[in-house]
C-alpha cells in the first residue's frame, strides 16, 4: 500500500498572509511544489518514503501564507527537480502497486500537472480517505482538539494517537510527513 500527498500552489491562490478558500482541484490548475509518498508492508511497517521538491513550471510566486504553512520558498523550489523528473521518479517508486491512497484531491492535482506536461498517468486513480473518515468516527472536533482548524492528512496520525517515526525537519504540511501520516492511518483503519 502506498499513500501519496502533494503540496501544491493553486493558480488562483491569494497573496498575503492569509489563505483564501481551498481551490476546487478538479477545476483549478494546482501546480505541484512537493511530492511525498510512503509505502507500508502488510504489518504497517514503513518500507520506503519518497520526498521531492518540484521546480516551478507555470506558477512561480509563492504567497507568504503558503510559505508559512508548508515551509516551501521560491529558492527551495528552484533547487528541486523538474516535474517530468519528479513524475518519472514517482512512477518508479510506485512500481506495479495499485493500492494507492490519498487524502482527498491529490489525484486531480497530479493529473492536471501531467496533462500540463503532455504526460499520462500510468496507474489507477487514488482511493480517497477523507470521505471515509466519518465511518471511522473521525471528526473535525478531534482535529481541533489537537490544534488543527480543518481535517487534514498531516494531522490524521496525531488525531488517531499514532506516533510516527521522526524525520528531521519534516512536519505537518510537508508532503512526506502527510503521506506517512496518511499511510499509518490507512493501516490503522484496516483499509490495506
Amino acid at each position: 500500500m502506498i499513500a501519496l500527498d502533494h503540496e501544491y500552489l493553486a493558480e488562483d491562490a491569494v497573496d498575503g498572509d492569509t489563505p483564501g478558500q481551498r481551490p476546487d482541484v478538479q477545476k483549478v490548475y494546482c501546480e505541484v511544489m512537493q511530492m511525498g509518498a510512503c509505502k507500508l508492508d502488510a504489518h504497517g511497517r514503513e518500507i520506503a518514503t519518497f520526498n521531492l521538491d518540484v521546480q516551478a513550471h507555470r506558477l512561480h510566486r509563492i504567497p507568504a501564507w503558503l510559505t508559512s504553512l508548508t515551509g516551501m520558498t521560491e529558492a527551495r523550489r528552484a533547487r528541486g527537480v523538474p516535474f517530468r523528473t519528479a513524475f518519472a521518479r514517482l512512477i518508479a517508486f510506485i512500481g506495479d502497486d495499485t493500492n494507492l491512497w490519498t487524502f482527498s484531491g491529490d489525484w486531480w492535482v497530479l493529473e492536471g500537472n501531467a496533462v500540463s506536461h503532455g504526460l499520462r498517468i500510468p496507474f489507477p486513480p487514488f482511493k480517497r480517505v477523507k470521505p471515509l473518515l466519518s465511518s471511522h468516527h473521525v471528526t473535525l472536533e478531534q482535529f481541533q482538539q489537537v490544534g488543527f482548524n480543518e481535517v487534514c492528512s498531516g494531522g490524521l496520525a496525531q488525531v488517531l494517537g499514532i506516533q510516527l517515526p521522526l524525520i528531521e525537519g519534516v512536519g505537518v504540511h510537508d508532503a512526506a510527513h502527510d503521506a506517512r501520516s496518511l499511510a499509518h492511518a490507512i493501516h490503522h483503519f484496516g483499509l490495506t
